[in-house]
Parts: structure tokens; sequence; C-alpha cells
């Protein structure tokens, strides 16, 4: 086999392996080095054992952390092939080095499942009975507390679910027995992140293979116009593959060449859908800094992403197309986007992501309210899915991807109130005495009954069991002749509709191409929310300051703008920037000490 000639190209170059001198054959295990040269894998591996380290046709220096795979590699027991890109992203194909997917220890993982399940009790409970453990509790709130029998009515409506908190004492012990996690990290390695970008990357690329654990896999995947793996697929995080990664992150990524994100979203797609084994949670972490050479539609590619497996994307500079990053978190299974304003937050975004992914207490959540016949649920304000699609519905199921630790997600929709017959109302409850300082304000002691319930079912991760609440009604008072107290908003839900009404106004701002109409659209939402109930609390008025700040250009405007309005709609803890504040309340305690153990460690 010749070496070949400039001109020639790959797949121009004779199919002899030129350590053995037989035929590359169709089916049989290959590589190819960065030199293009293509060998047998089990021949490779001879020669580097060998003590040779270089291609055996060009000299060129074999990368190290292909050299350390090989060293210890013996054939796989099944062929693997080169990874393309499917139609229409055929284009640009993914360097075809194979991907050596090492097994999850299954053993280990029921072990973890059992320690995590005590400690999980332990620090929801403090009691060893693992049984009849719920670890998401639920509250529900109506508008208002009654409503007048004679009349029909449309109100607000309130589920939110509340996930345990691990107290300060507990978090190191849940840290030591989390979930284990099947991690990807796609990484942008084109010429814009040259100098201390590359190097603020490479830190915390160090920083997330040292938090994982030895039950942990991990990928790495650098992508340009191209992507390659850097890790040759999913590999547990012991201490030897730990150093490995480690090793590849500091020699063998370089920064150069255009940026064509869907070539790392497709690879680490492809390395999850063709897992022989899986740990029970997954998750694909995306940052660019830049644009794609040209557009892109990823929404078929998305549509491949694994069930129960999120993208998070950041953006990181005021040059990245946020509106495209936007749309991969939202397809990405309810993933998260983060803008990242400037370098040294690098670490603290990617701390605060894995924060969350280390306290996962829920997944595949299942929100189910049911009404009375009479009462219809005529809007769900949320981008979660949900059934019917065609409402009023007397019941409807809302899907959530999961739930960590610390959490909580604010579930609005509207409810329909039937007028109803004079035979249902409810007097003054005669049989309870009503006390001197009552009868004295001569105040009516009115009832409130049962209308609907909720129930969640969702799967604890630790041990893939169903769980399903108990029923939390909601109570409501019909009666002729209300008192004005009781027809009074509720505060907390006026702040969940201000919340919900932002987001939309956000969404629409950051659709509008025109600046000034999008200005203009959150000076309105701004005006709007000073008019309401709970116009002075703290969080509403956060809001309103959030969307009257001042930016230096339009693209930290919509930068900024598109993580507050993912923020909002995920009601999930993401690094914020600078003068950002109303989405300060979702980050939780594990996401802010990971995020001050990353900064003091690397970035002081």
């Amino acid at each position: 086999m010749s070496s070949p000639t400039p001109s020639e190209t790959p797949s121009q170059v004779a199919d002899d392996c030129s350590i053995c001198l037989s035929t590359l054959a169709p089916g049989t295990v290959l590589l190819t080095l960065s030199c293009n040269h293509k060998f047998h894998l089990q021949c490779l591996a001879s020669n580097v054992q060998a003590q040779n380290k270089q291609c055996p046709l060009c000299r060129a220096t074999i990368d190290a952390s292909i050299v350390q795979l090989l060293a210890g590699s013996t054939a796989p027991s099944t062929p693997t092939r080169p990874v393309y890109l499917p139609p229409p992203l055929a284009a640009v194909p993914i360097q075809d080095i194979p991907s050596i997917e090492e097994s999850v220890d299954e053993a280990a993982l029921q072990t973890a499942a059992e320690r995590l399940a005590a400690a999980q009790q332990a620090a929801a409970t403090g009691s060893s009975d693992t049984e009849n453990l719920s670890l998401i509790t639920a509250v529900t709130t109506l508008e208002y507390e009654a409503q007048p029998l004679e009349t029909t009515s449309n109100i607000y409506g309130l589920v939110t679910l509340q996930a345990p908190t691990i107290p300060q004492s507990e978090i190191e012990v849940m840290r030591a027995s989390r979930i284990p996690l099947d991690l990807i990290c796609v990484i942008d390695s084109s010429g814009s992140m040259s100098g201390e970008k590359m190097n603020l990357l490479k830190q915390t690329m160090v920083y997330i293979v040292e938090q994982l654990n030895h039950l942990d896999r991990m990928a790495i995947i650098s992508f340009n116009i191209s992507a390659v793996d850097r890790s040759h697929g999913l590999k547990r995080m012991n201490e030897q593959n730990q150093q490995i990664l480690k090793d590849t992150v500091n020699n063998d990524i370089h920064s150069q060449g255009g940026t064509y994100i869907g070539s790392g979203i497709q690879l680490g797609i492809d390395l999850l859908r063709q897992r022989q084994t899986k740990n029970p949670l997954g998750a694909i972490l995306v940052l660019t800094d830049g644009q794609d050479n040209d557009h892109h539609d990823y929404t078929s590619l998305m549509e491949t992403l694994p069930e129960g497996v999120q993208l998070h994307s950041f953006g990181y500079g005021s040059d990245h197309t946020a509106n495209v990053l936007v749309k991969l978190a939202e397809q990405g299974n309810g993933g998260t986007f983060t803008y990242i304003d400037e370098q040294r937050a690098i670490g603290s975004a990617f701390a605060m992501a894995l924060g969350g992914l280390f306290t996962c207490v829920a997944k595949e959540i299942a929100v189910n309210i049911e009404f009375n016949d009479e009462y219809k649920i005529t809007h769900f304000h949320s981008k979660y899915s949900y059934e019917p699609r065609q409402l009023p519905s007397n019941t409807i199921s809302i899907k959530l991807p999961n739930l960590n630790a610390d959490e909580k997600r604010n579930l609005v929709f509207q409810l329909n109130v039937p007028q109803l017959p004079d035979n249902q109302n409810v007097e003054m409850n005669s049989q309870q005495p009503m006390s001197q300082g009552e009868a004295s304000s001569v105040q009516q002691k009115f009832e409130s009954k049962p209308i609907g319930n909720v129930t969640i079912t969702y799967i604890d991760p630790k041990t893939t069991r169903s769980l399903t609440t108990n029923p939390i009604e909601f109570q409501l008072i019909r009666a002729s002749d209300l008192p004005a107290n009781l027809l009074q908003v509720d505060r907390t839900l006026d702040n969940q509709r201000n919340r919900i009404e932002t987001t939309q106004a956000l969404e629409e701002a950051m659709a509008e191409p025109d600046f000034q109409r999008s200005r203009a659209i959150l000076k309105a939402q701004a005006e709007k929310l000073k008019t309401s109930i709970s116009a002075e609390d703290p969080f509403t008025k956060e809001l309103i300051q959030d969307l009257e700040q001042s930016f230096r250009h339009e693209n930290q405007y919509r930068s900024s703008h598109h993580n507050t309005y993912m923020s909002h709609q995920t009601e999930r803890g993401t690094y914020s920037p600078a003068g950002t504040t109303s989405s300060h309340q979702y980050s939780t305690g594990h996401q802010r000490q990971l995020a001050m153990h990353i900064s003091n460690k690397y970035f002081s």
C-alpha cells in the first residue's frame, strides 16, 4: 500500500492495511488517524503496544488519547463502522474513529441505588422507612377563595410541585451516593475559541471530569465544521480514564476552522442511541461561541434525541446565535439555555448545570389534574406537553421530564367556574360556634368544598420504581352575597401569572426582528406588571427591573433576554448574566456550592 499523494483523498487510497498487508474489508474494525491513514484497529493496537507511536505510513505522531486507548485495547466483539451525518446534514462527515463503549457496572449500580435511597430518605424525612416515601409534594391554589353561586366565571389555578430540600449537612452524603450519569460534552473548537477562551474551557472540562465518579460515564466531542469523539466512546470515569480524558483535553483539542454545531450534536446523539448499556440519567452539554457557517434547521435531528436525555446549551459571548441555542434546549427534552457573558463565567455556568444533574429526584413526571364535571380547564400556560390537546376539559395530564432536589414547578391554568343551582347554596355553618370576636364582627362563616384534585406519578431514578402521590384537593367556596375579603386575588398565584405573562412577552420580543418594536413589547409588559396586585412583591419588582434593563448593544440585549426567557419557562437554575436578578431564585444550594467550588479552585 502506497502513501497517498497530495492530490489524493482518503477514498482514493488503496484498501490494504500497511501493517498486515491484508485488505481493509467491509465489516472489519478500522481506525483512521488524524493524518487520514487507515488501519485495522487490532493491527494498530499491536503496533502501539510495541511502543511504535507514529503512523506506519507517514510517521506522523499519533494523538496521545489514541495511544492511551490502544495501549490496553483488544478488538471489540462487534465491528464498528464510520459514522456520518444523515441527510440533509451529510455534507460534513464525522471523523471515522470507532466508538468503544465501556459497559455500565450493573452490580455497582444496584449497590449505589440502595445507598442513595437511604440517603434521600434520611435527607427528606429523617426516617429509614422507604416503602411509602413520596419525594415530591404538591400544593393547589385558586385565584380566589370563593366565587358567586349565581354566575359563571373564568379564574386562574395553580399547582406547585416541590422537590425535597437537601440540608447543607447532607449535600456531601447525597453527592457521594448520587444517581450515575451518562454525560456527553459537545464543545466548540473553532478558530474563534482561541486564546483565553480555550484555556478556560479546558480548565472547565477538567473540572467536570474530576466531579464524576467510577459509576458515571463520559464522552467529550469537539467540533468545528466536523466533529471528533475525543474519548472514543462513553468511558467510565475511574482514575485511569479520568487521567486519559484530562490529557486529551489539554493536549489534543485545538481551536481552528469554522463552526457547524450540528456535527457535534449528531455525534453525541449517536453515542447515546447506540448504547449497549445505560446509566439512569443522560445529558448532553453543548457550548459554542459562534454561529453556524450556514443556516440549519435541527428539528429533525433533535427528534432523534433519546427520551429522558436532556440537552443543555451554552452560548458564549455576544456573537452566538441565541435563538438557535434556545430552540435546541426547548427541543432537548426540557433542557436549559445559558448565556455566558464573560470568560470567567464558563466554569460557573457548567457547574450550575452539573449541580442540577447530580441531584435528580424524579423523572418521567405526570401531573394529573381532575375537576368535577361542571368545572372545565380552558387554558394551560406552559411549554410542557399535555393531554388532551383540545380544551376545555375537566381533566388534564401534564408531562414534565424531571425534577431536581430543591426545585419547584408552578403549573398555571385557567378554569371555567359554572353557575350552580340555588339548592347548592352554601350557607353559614351554624353547627360550628363562633368566637366572641367573630360574633362581634358579625362575619359570616363560609365552608369551602373540594371541586377537584391533583395527583403526581413519576419514576424514582434510583430504583426505577413508579410512585404516585396522594390526591391533593382544590377547595372553593360557592355562595351568594360573598364578602369582599373572599374575592381578593391570591398573591402567590398573581406572581406566577406575572411570570407566565412575562415569559410570553419575552418570547414575542425575541422573535421580533425589529429592535425598537422588540423593546416596545418589553416596555409594555413592564408597565402592565406595575398595575398588578403583586406589583410590590419582590419577585414582580425583579421582573420589572429585568424588563427595563439597559444594554450596550442589541446582541447583548437578545442573548440576556433569551437567558431570562428560558429561566422563567423552565424554572431551573442556570448562570445568570450580570444585571439579571429575577432568575436567581431558581438556583439551588447544591448548584451554588458547586459554582463557588469551581471558581475558588480554578478561577480565583
